[in-house]
């Protein structure tokens, strides 16, 4: 049972030990597998940062599944952030991000937007970062709460689980919430055919992956202590994180170690790369040895050349283009058997409930990231009148190209980058969603399907319904300078017990609640959190998602599945 007797400690000492939040209660001391941990308490509920749940994955465990930490026996404080993940941080892309936000023509709001989303941010970096983070809420209960367990977005390069995500609001909702961090980018989506070789199962590329299932059981055996129900986890993302969502339901290494899933603009269903192969661009090998290439390593031995670099000096190949691109979870026969798209088409994902969806404006933000409007595209094709449009329709969409054209308003050249940062959106994530609700509810899987459409309430830029905005209502104020009305604080209050109660039940209905109607292929329908109401209805772009199928069934049909043997 959680025990609900804090220990005060008062200014002096707080000041004393150097503590963040100085002033703060602090809060149980709560005893895990590895060794006791105390936090603080902030508003209602009890935090806990940063608890180690693997070792640190330097030197010799660089590139290998994350593995146990050290115990202690000593209390460990728990009340302050370490340093994130190795990420590239905005001191390294000044130049890029000035031309970026500066040069774009947009305000204040937009410039904050577009460097939270790319992860550019001025906090501490390390190797050293397999923690997490947990938020419960401080009343008493006898009953053991939902877990909901929270895996961050940027692109698996950039972010942070408990840096960027105030719970407690979401907490005190009645659920108890773990927000992890995982190794990104060169170390956590590096794949090499040396460390193929050394690996027992052959795996390589996804030790991103296997720290969040580390996370995942560190929950089973741990979560009863901070007053969370082992048996009833539900794991939730945005953007990478929600892409992971769809990737853990695909593992069979996560298998039982979760009970429902909510996956935000993400499925999974975007990635079509192995270790061996991919789909338009460079296999994880074949970018592991260009890396190697690049560090100017000989042809054998690269891998223990590489564990003795340091990262400043692995930096040149994190922030190259051509390698980086391939840091992504990858086909295994491990890890992920088989692209996730084709799992969830076989039946071969975890049969649980699912809350899936995406937002109206996804791509009016990440378009300024200079990427293809179309997802599976190497070429960075952002067009700017109407021939090059045309061009990129019939290069992605084939025989599909004039179907997939009719849903989009193009009659100009000016009409043309509005345009692509629809489809940039649709075909990044709307469609993904839409067919990932396709695939789990024909399983007869309980399935539910959202369309974001709030835009902020004095909105002078083209922003829209952004990629990310959702988040804002959902954890109660993630971006600040937002300008909230009214409808707003409703949107919020709505979207925080649609959330709470799928976790609690596997159905996000209750009291109070707009009624929002599962989805099924016979009654395709989803929930508008809507600008000035939410409302269940027919999916109103499922045309456009269905036009561009052939494209992704193209794409899954060119990507051999990784043999397991």
């Amino acid at each position: 049972m959680f025990i609900k007797q804090p220990l005060r400690l008062s200014v002096l000492v707080c000041t004393a030990l150097g503590l963040a939040g100085c002033g703060d209660s602090r809060s149980s001391i709560v005893a895990t597998t590895y060794g006791p941990v105390q936090g603080v308490e902030i508003d209602n509920t009890e935090i806990f940062r940063d608890i180690p749940y693997a070792a640190p994955p330097t030197a010799d465990l660089r590139w290998r599944a994350p593995q146990p930490p050290q115990p202690w026996t000593e209390v460990l404080d728990v009340s302050a952030y370490r340093p994130m993940c190795w990420q590239v941080t905005e001191s390294g892309n000044s130049e890029f991000l000035t031309l970026l936000t500066e040069g774009s023509g947009m305000s204040g709001f937009g410039q904050w937007a577009v460097k939270t989303f790319a992860g550019f941010a001025d906090m501490p970096v390390d190797e050293d970062c397999l923690t997490l983070n947990v938020v419960s809420p401080k009343q008493f209960s006898a009953e053991k709460l939902p877990v909901m367990f929270w895996i961050h977005g940027g692109g698996h390069q950039y972010g942070s689980g408990g840096r960027n995500y105030d719970s407690t609001t979401l907490a005190n909702r009645g659920v108890v919430i773990v927000t992890i961090n995982y190794r990104l980018g060169l170390y956590g989506f590096f794949a090499h055919p040396e460390l193929a070789a050394e690996d027992p199962n052959g795996s390589t590329g996804n030790y991103g992956m296997l720290d969040q299932i580390a996370a995942l059981q560190w929950v089973q055996d741990n979560i009863s202590a901070f007053g969370g129900d082992p048996d009833n986890v539900t794991i939730f993302g945005e953007s990478a994180g929600g892409h992971s969502v769809g990737q853990l339901m695909a593992s069979p290494l996560a298998r039982g170690l979760f009970h429902k899933a909510i996956a935000q603009s993400g499925s999974g269903f975007y990635q079509f790369q192995s270790n061996d192969h991919a789909y338009e661009r460079l296999s994880g090998k074949a970018a592991g040895l260009k890396a190697a290439e690049r560090l100017g390593l000989g042809p054998t031995n690269q891998l223990a050349a590489m564990r003795q670099l340091t990262t400043e000096q692995l930096a040149e190949v994190a922030t190259d283009p051509l390698i980086s691109s391939t840091f992504h979870p990858q086909i295994d026969g491990y890890v992920l058997p088989d692209a996730t798209s084709r799992l969830f088409a076989a039946n071969a994902q975890a049969p649980i409930p699912l809350m899936v969806g995406s937002n109206a404006d996804e791509g009016s933000v990440l378009y300024y990231f200079g990427l293809s409007p179309v997802d599976g595209s190497t070429e960075m094709q952002q067009p700017k009148t109407l021939e090059e449009w045309q061009q990129l329709l019939d290069a992605q969409f084939v025989e599909a190209a004039d179907d997939v054209a009719m849903h989009y308003a193009v009659d100009q050249d000016q009409d043309v980058v509005a345009a692509a940062e629809q489809l940039m959106g649709d075909s990044w994530f709307g469609r993904h969603a839409y067919y990932m609700a396709q695939r789990h509810s024909a399983a007869n899987n309980p399935t539910y399907l959202y369309f974001y459409e709030r835009r902020p309430a004095s909105n002078d830029e083209t922003i829209g319904a952004s990629h990310a905005l959702e988040l804002n209502p959902l954890f109660g104020g993630f971006i600040p300078f937002w300008p909230t009305d009214a409808r707003d604080d409703e949107l919020s209050e709505q979207m925080q017990l649609y959330w709470r109660n799928f976790a609690a039940t596997g159905d996000p209905n209750g009291a109070g609640l707009p009624t929002w109607t599962a989805f099924d292929e016979l009654n395709a329908q989803e929930l508008a959190l809507g600008h000035e109401r939410s409302y269940s209805r027919p999916v109103v772009r499922a045309d456009r998602y269905e036009a561009m199928t052939n494209q992704l069934l193209r794409r899954e049909q060119a990507l051999q599945p990784v043999s397991s043997d």
